[in-house]
């Protein structure tokens, strides 16, 4: 695997395209200090996935994009691509011959990574130069007073470099990360143990008020027959004495009727008798007090029936009423029975999903 060439624009001291060609054996890069040597070697840090900015010699990662000049404005954004020679297929998991490495970051803090003109993830290109010494913390480049610090530096740092250079690090960076999945799923199986209580606990209340309600259901039922069989029997009994009611009615209007006709006989056939006009006005005083009374009575059935139809009428408000009332009882059982069988389905998955974790 060699490095052929390093594409820069608007990163670091590079406002422009600039483009670094590396041929066979060995280059040198040389020039007065402050024309941008090291940046060079931060641009191969930077685009292989460095990710602090005290490594590339500044205070917030922001600073690796060009910030313009008197002459110069400033650049949006910072991008560097490196291209590697893969024909002898020294990293097995890319096809091809040739692998370009991008990186790009805009001064809004959204960052780009592509391999090949892909986009990848920073954990793609971290894995793809695992075990190849290429990697940000690999030994492939090597600054000043980095001697020293590997030589002074604790053991197990040390063991990094050395599982790098013999390729392990790709397999410890994979068991690193099942066992965080390990961890994560043990923390899921926690919160999952804690929703199974949970919902037992819910379980048990809503057992009782389902059972609270189907009780409500039967006694509202047996008080609602029984309502229903008084106003019944009211209306029966309301219903036969508006017929009395109407039958003395009709009695007197039959006897006035009859008074007035009789009246009206005795002034055709007995002009001149006054004693008899004295009887049958006598006769017609007592049947208009008759009617009179008759016509109170005729009062009192027109008032009581209007009671009896505003009492069969609030009877039958009552009646809707309770159908109404009947209505939503059974709307509720019905939402109550479906948050058990949701609940219960709950508690089923929750159970198998346990069983599978556990598994």
């Amino acid at each position: 695997m060699i490095l052929k060439e390093i594409e820069m624009q608007g990163f670091k001291s590079f406002p422009e395209k600039t483009t670094l060609k590396f041929g066979s054996g060995i280059t040198a890069v040389v020039g007065p200090n402050g024309s941008g040597k090291s940046n060079i070697s931060d641009a191969v840090r930077w685009v292989l996935g460095e990710q602090s900015s005290k490594s590339l010699r500044g205070s917030k990662m922001e600073d690796v994009i060009f910030d313009g000049t008197k002459v110069r404005k400033a650049h949006g954004y910072a991008s560097v691509t490196l291209k590697l020679d893969n024909t002898d297929r020294s990293i097995e998991s890319v096809d091809e011959d040739e692998i370009a490495v991008t990186r790009r970051f805009y001064r809004s803090g959204e960052s780009e990574y592509k391999i090949n003109g892909k986009t990848v993830r920073l954990r793609d290109i971290n894995e793809l130069f695992m075990d190849t010494g290429l990697g940000r913390d690999g030994y492939s480049i090597i600054g000043q007073g980095r001697i020293a610090e590997i030589v002074s530096s604790k053991s197990s740092d040390r063991r990094d470099i050395f599982e790098e250079a013999a390729g392990i690090s790709r397999y410890r960076s994979r068991k690193e990360e099942s066992e965080r999945k390990l961890a994560r799923t043990e923390e899921n199986l926690l919160r999952i143990n804690d929703k199974i209580d949970e919902l037992e606990l819910q379980v048990e209340p809503l057992r009782r008020q389902s059972e609270t309600a189907k009780k409500y259901l039967i006694l509202r039922d047996e008080l609602r027959v029984r309502e229903i069989s008084v106003w019944m029997a009211s209306l029966d009994r309301l219903r036969s004495q508006a017929e009395a009611v109407n039958n003395d009615y009709e009695n007197a209007k039959r006897e006035l009727d009859e008074a007035h006709r009789s009246l009206e006989a005795l002034y055709a056939s007995s002009g001149n008798i006054s004693e008899r006009m004295h009887e049958k006005d006598m006769e017609a005083e007592k049947a208009r007090e008759r009617l009179s009374a008759t016509e109170g009575r005729a009062a009192d059935c027109d008032a009581r029936a209007a009671e009896l139809r505003a009492n069969i009428k609030s009877s039958s408000e009552s009646v809707e009423r309770m159908k109404a009332d009947i209505s939503e009882a059974e709307t509720r059982v019905r939402e109550i029975g479906n948050q058990i069988g949701e609940n219960k389905a709950r508690i089923a998955e929750l159970t198998k999903a346990l069983s599978e974790l556990s598994e």
